[in-house]
């Protein structure tokens, strides 16, 4: 034996100087020389680093390691001999630990007693391990800096993990550690009647903004700790981000039916007893193949539709919801290429006065014409437009060709003639959208006072001030407004008789209903008196017949638009439409 009293000696009679207590470092010994199992117990025994003792763990093989760490957690380092059951088996035992085990954390120091057999160089190169050392040249005080040293790093480590896979105001997985845990569950095959869901706090930000941040933090952990505390280790629990939650287990634990009922009771927050509800979307289809991420996904999609129409309860997913996302984002992509190729163009549909049947001004409407000739309705990319972002730059395209084919019009001997323009509600709102309005009118000529925007009424009613304060300053511009599609939403009264518009425009819908013997036109009957106690023109819309425009004419309705008088047409037939007209006349 060595002489120094630094050298690691080899004992029979040295037992396991574990801790089984209290905070430790656990370190597990894999060789499968016994003696060399005693010697590091007691060349480390009762020592502490950073504050902590050592348990120790002991594997004689490689696939008995391989089973302990398995089944047993935190092991903060491992002492792994290169040669034992094969002169690779510990090389191979490290990728084992990494790439099957999938153990990220835990630190490898490496030894041997026969250097040949894994040269020191490349090593350290091809494996994540944290140190390569010969048995011999481990004394008490080399090992006990290795050991220090990998535990330092493994700690390192952990807090990292920390910071980047966890939540630290609820202290739960985030959604990174969510999609890792989930896809784990996933490739285990014990999952068929899973189901991933994502819980959404219905009116979070309007909590933030009346009580505060700090108030809807501490909502957010009472949440937290609601949900842990009644599922535990049963589902995969994390926090997403903002106020959604993901959990993942089995249908028969995470019903949502149940999981809504955990708000009906208040939640005890400080002093304060709060009420609130919360809505979901789940998805089962977790079948083979399927990522965790690509399962978020899906009950993303089915949370949004929950919260657009059962708020307050839940959707679970559907394989016709996923079709249908797919069909938007294909005919996204189609709108995008659309837009680059001109394939959009406008239209123009004549609108009359109806005592008289004089022409009084065109509606501009956007068409949507594919390379084979057919046509995309506008009730499909309108909404997909608006959602995207793309209605801005197309709404102001369609308002300049609008005031250039206004210009063109009035050159006919039309010099009154009314040109309306649809404006979103993306578009109105946009921040430079009075701007562009401004500009559109001074680069065309045309007279302000004959050009008409059209918003819908549920634009209208939104925002009561902005919404008071934008129209003002379209007004001042002499620029016309008329609510469309009026009757199909839930004006206030008061508020309408305060917006400065011009007209209102009766839905097709209503004016189809003159034909129903039950309904007998009672809304457009309504419209009209409304339209004429406020000084306001009447315009409807969607007028096929000639019995339908005459009870129109009977209720006092001042102007008409639809098929009866002629369909939306491009520029040129616009043209010879109006020469045919002033020729007859």
């Amino acid at each position: 034996m060595h002489t120094d009293t630094d050298t690691l000696h080899f004992l029979d009679d040295e037992g396991d100087t574990g801790v089984v207590a209290g905070l430790v470092w656990r370190l597990l010994v894999i060789d499968d020389e016994p003696d060399v199992h005693r010697a590091t117990t007691f060349a480390l025994a009762g020592v502490k680093i950073l504050g902590r003792p050592l348990q120790f763990l002991h594997a004689y093989s490689a696939a008995e390691a391989t089973q302990l760490l398995r089944t047993e957690s935190d092991v903060a380092v491992v002492l792994l001999d290169v040669v034992m059951e094969r002169e690779d088996a510990g090389l191979a035992l490290v990728k084992t630990i990494r790439q099957d085990l999938r153990l990220t954390e835990l630190r490898i120091i490496l030894r041997t007693g026969q250097p040949g057999y894994a040269p020191e160089i490349e090593t350290i190169h091809d494996f994540d391990i944290n140190d390569y050392k010969t048995k011999s040249e481990l004394t008490r005080t080399k090992l006990y800096a290795t050991v220090t040293a990998a535990v330092r790093a493994y700690e390192q480590i952990r807090k990292l993990d920390q910071l980047a896979f966890y939540d630290r105001l609820c202290s739960l997985p985030n959604r990174n550690k969510f999609i890792d845990l989930s896809d784990e569950r996933l490739a285990s095959e014990q999952c068929s009647n899973d189901v991933i869901g994502i819980l959404d706090i219905d009116d979070f930000s309007e909590i933030n903004d009346a009580l505060g941040h700090q108030q809807g933090d501490r909502l957010l952990q009472a949440v937290a700790d609601r949900l842990k505390l009644e599922f535990g280790n049963n589902v995969i629990l994390a926090r997403l981000g903002g106020d959604t939650f993901g959990l993942m287990g089995p249908l028969r634990v995470l019903d949502p039916v149940n999981v809504l009922d955990l708000f009906r009771t208040p939640f005890k927050v400080n002093d304060d007893s709060m009420v609130v509800t919360a809505t979901m979307g789940l998805t089962q289809c977790l079948g083979a193949g399927i990522a965790g991420r690509d399962a978020l996904k899906d009950a993303n999609i089915a949370l949004k539709l929950a919260k657009k129409n059962r708020r307050g309860g839940f959707v679970m997913f559907s394989s016709q919801m996923g079709a249908d996302i797919r069909e938007r984002v294909r005919l996204l992509q189609a709108l995008r290429h659309a837009v680059e190729c001109e394939r959009l163009f406008v239209v123009y549909q004549p609108q009359v006065n109806l005592p008289s049947g004089k022409l009084v001004g065109v509606e501009a409407l956007i068409r949507w014409r594919n390379e084979d000739g057919s046509f995309v309705s506008p009730e499909r990319f309108i909404p997909l437009a608006e959602a995207s972002g793309m209605i801005v730059a197309i709404g102001d395209w369609v308002l300049r060709m609008a005031c250039h084919e206004l210009v063109r019009l009035q050159a006919l001997g039309l010099p009154d003639l009314r040109m309306s323009v649809n404006v979103s509600q993306i578009q109105f709102r946009h921040p430079e959208f009075l701007e562009r309005l401004r500009l559109a009118v001074a680069d065309t000529g045309i007279n302000a006072k004959c050009l008409e925007l059209e918003i819908t009424e549920s634009v209208a009613m939104e925002d009561p001030d902005f919404m008071l304060e934008t129209l003002h300053k379209i007004r001042k511009m002499d620029i016309s407004v008329a609510i469309d599609d009026f009757g199909t939403g839930y004006s206030s009264l008061s508020h309408l008789r305060q917006l400065p518009i011009d007209r209102l425009k009766i839905d097709r819908a209503f004016v189809t209903e003159l034909n129903n013997a039950v309904m007998g036109g009672h809304i457009a009957s309504m419209v009209i008196e409304l339209g004429r106690n406020l000084n306001l023109t009447v315009i409807a819309e969607g007028i096929e017949e000639e019995s339908q425009a005459q009870t129109l004419l009977r209720m006092g309705c001042h102007e008409g638009q639809g098929n009866l008088y002629a369909k939306p047409m491009v520029s040129p037939q616009l043209i010879e439409w109006i020469q045919a007209r002033q020729s007859a006349a």
